[in-house]
């Protein structure tokens, strides 16, 4: 067995030495060059550049001139700054502050067309999410898998955050909420 297994040993070193023998390296093909053809005159023309005509404008009614403002004399305070420095940062300091600038009445939301707007809009979302909490409600949080109770406090979160959308008026926001927590309820009841 010795002998075979050594008889084997070299008919196989033989057969690797005879492979590595007859490998040969191929010489690299040679490609013909390709030619590019030059690259074709380029002739740039410069357009005329006219300017449309302006619009014509109707002419504007002439303004009236205003009246000239009346001289006014000078007050204390004012000539008490000439006079003296000090007496001036006095004056300054007690000078009425001018009155603030009235504030605009705050624009209301946008709405797009066909929407419903303010109480009827709210109905409409508290509809949907009394249907999710009663759904919720009916379902025995203790026999839920972990899965399902993740699924479950998801669907609470959405419910609490459609109600705070609700109040700051985001119906939009509050519905798409309100759905997907009615949504998940019912697969979850579903199950």
């Amino acid at each position: 067995m010795n002998y075979l297994n050594k008889l084997l040993l070299i008919v196989a070193v033989a057969g690797a030495a005879a492979g590595c023998a007859s490998a040969q390296a191929k010489s690299p093909v040679e490609h013909p060059n390709l030619d590019v053809p030059p690259v074709p005159p380029r002739v740039v023309e410069a357009l005329p550049v006219t300017a449309p005509p302006p619009n014509p404008v109707e002419d504007l009614p002439p303004v009236a001139a205003l009246p000239p403002r009346p001289r006014t004399a000078p007050t204390p305070a004012r000539e008490a700054n000439r006079a003296d420095p000090k007496a001036a940062d006095n004056a300054a300091v007690e000078a009425p502050a001018p009155p603030p600038a009235p504030v605009a009445a705050p624009t209301p939301p946008l709405r797009t067309p066909g929407s419903v707007e303010g109480a009827e809009a709210a109905r409409q979302v508290n509809d949907v999410i009394g249907r999710a909490k009663g759904t919720l409600g009916g379902i025995d949080y203790r026999r839920l898998s972990p899965e399902r109770r993740s699924q479950y406090d998801s669907a609470r979160l959405m419910i609490t955050q459609a109600e705070d959308a609700v109040k700051a008026a985001n119906f939009e926001f509050a519905r798409n909420l309100a759905e997907k927590a009615d949504r998940l309820a019912n697969e979850l009841k579903g199950r």
